[in-house]
């Protein structure tokens, strides 16, 4: 887990762990539970691309056409 994620997952489960009323012993739970709500996320976006992606290909017939990563050559 990158520690953006880990924030991520910390910030949420803090937010849940609040939102119960500040439960003792509840820890594991919150985690689990934000990393649930997370990868919901996560999936939710991933979808939205793959339609925009779809529908990108259907208006400009470009099908299939790999699209080639960025450069990693410096800009300089």
């Amino acid at each position: 887990m990158t520690n953006r994620t880990e924030n991520r997952v910390r910030e949420r489960a803090y937010a849940i762990w609040e939102k119960e009323g500040r439960p003792e012993g509840q820890d594991r739970r919150h985690w689990k539970e934000a990393e649930v709500e997370l990868r919901g996320e996560t999936t939710k976006v991933n979808e939205q691309a793959r339609k925009q992606i779809e529908e990108t290909e259907t208006a400009t017939g470009a099908i299939g056409v790999p699209i080639p990563p960025p450069s990693m050559a410096s800009p300089d």
